[in-house]
């Protein structure tokens, strides 16, 4: 009872990785998330191109944290009362905390468009990509009944904004799903008709990745049947017609986000100095300068070196370190030197059997097959629980060997429900205002 309280804020990559690795310590560890399920982010995306069941990408929080000093609470945040040292939640609960971990993750960064924002889809929660899938399918179904030539190739026009990883493996992984599945169940459509456009605003796709892989990359995507185009900006949508920067108009009833996230709104409510993102500059402990007791993990930080992807490995390495800090800080550990984030690599999956791999550590990159192996088994791993893993193999299993997509279901929806921007942070944590 007289142990030291930590509170993580956030059920992400960072938070698991920090209550992990307080796990069997001399502290209580009490997690806050308003899902009560660990996301598996980096394949969200097979979840919405039908690859792979939801139940794969997440696993029941309570079933992770076991040990005997860790407890979940479900709630949505609101604010923090830093004088008296708590977490407000949404029903009116205070939690006190002697030390903080807020790992809140990100939400969807639009342009300065309400339009987009209203009628753009994107990829940030298990909903948001069930629904994303649903569309998919159901632009099939009506253009397959559609009498008016116009309007069916508005259906068939899938744009994807964005060329980093998640806007090229969507890509890709949409790309196969026409291939094997329009042919197949939709022969009144023409494959030819079928459209699916990436648009990215630099001059390159995934930019953190050696020029050749970038171009291998774009090849790939070319070679499954889509069109890339660079220094290609969106600046509205109506849900129909697409305007670009360049002054062209697309019709297309599909277009997906992925240029970009912000800081959730409650990085605002944080001591300390902002990045233009909203993303909290912190120390090289990764604590908030003149607040010790607060640490300001994964896509909400930002370290003065300049050196913080929004990726899950940075995510994990700050939460590893925020317990090291914190056990130190009460004694029960040494202090470990200043963070610093070592890059394990970056893997892209490019559709069936291709994948590019590069390790700037040792200056290594592969494609093709066998990259496409050392991405398989990398994800496999990484999947928490071993139910997961399951799950993952029997759906790939099914797509790869009998080339057919796991979920072909159209799920109830409403419109209103789906086009609009309730993703990332705000699941985490709610405005009051």
């Amino acid at each position: 009872m007289g142990s030291p309280h930590i509170v993580i804020a956030g059920g992400g990559f960072a938070g698991f990785a920090a209550a992990g690795s307080l796990r069997g310590s001399d502290v209580q560890v009490t997690l806050i998330d308003t899902r009560n399920y660990f996301l598996f982010q980096p394949l969200l995306y097979q979840v919405a191109s039908g690859d792979l069941h939801a139940e794969a990408v997440a696993t029941p929080i309570r079933r992770i944290l076991r040990g005997k000093n860790q407890r979940f609470l479900l709630g949505t945040l609101t604010g923090f009362d830093f004088d008296r040292n708590r977490v407000l939640l949404e029903d009116g609960t205070e939690v006190s905390y002697d030390r903080l971990i807020v790992s809140l993750g990100s939400t969807t960064k639009f342009a300065e468009s309400k339009n987009l924002e209203k009628n753009a889809w994107h990829l940030k929660g298990i909903p948001e990509a069930e629904n994303l899938r649903s569309r998919i399918l159901l632009a099939l179904e009506r253009a397959s009944s559609c009498p008016d030539p116009k309007e069916t190739d508005s259906w068939l026009t899938f744009v994807i904004v964005g060329g980093g990883p998640t806007g090229v493996e969507f890509t890709c992984g949409l790309l196969e799903l026409f291939r094997v599945l329009v042919p197949r169940d939709y022969p009144e459509i023409s494959y030819g008709k079928i459209k699916v456009c990436l648009l990215q605003g630099g001059d390159s796709l995934l930019p953190d990745f050696p020029p050749s892989l970038q171009g291998y990359a774009k090849q790939r995507v070319e070679s499954l049947g889509g069109v890339v185009r660079f220094h290609t900006h969106v600046m509205d949508y109506d849900g129909m017609k697409i305007s670009l920067s360049s002054g062209e108009t697309v019709l297309a009833r599909t277009l997906v986000w992925a240029a970009g996230v912000s800081a959730p709104f409650l990085a605002s409510r944080l001591p300390g100095e902002k990045d233009p993102s909203g993303r909290v500059w912190v120390n090289d402990r990764l604590q908030i300068p003149g607040h010790p007791e607060i640490y300001v993990l994964g896509d909400m930080a930002r370290t003065k070196d300049g050196v913080s992807p929004q990726v899950a490995p940075f995510a994990i390495q700050t939460g590893q370190y925020a317990a090291q800090m914190i056990l130190a800080s009460f004694n029960l550990s040494p202090v470990p030197p200043p963070f610093l984030y070592r890059n394990p690599g970056n893997m892209v999956v490019l559709g069936r059997y291709d994948a590019i791999c590069y390790f700037p550590w040792r200056k290594v990159m592969c494609r093709g097959p066998g990259a496409w192996i050392l991405w398989l088994g990398l994800h496999l791993a990484k999947i928490l629980g071993p139910r997961n893993r399951l799950l993952a193999l029997v759906d790939w299993g099914q797509d790869y060997l009998f080339r057919s997509a796991t979920m072909e279901i159209i799920r109830s929806f409403q419109t209103s429900d789906i086009s609009q921007n309730n993703g990332g942070g705000k699941e985490l944590a709610k405005d009051p205002e």
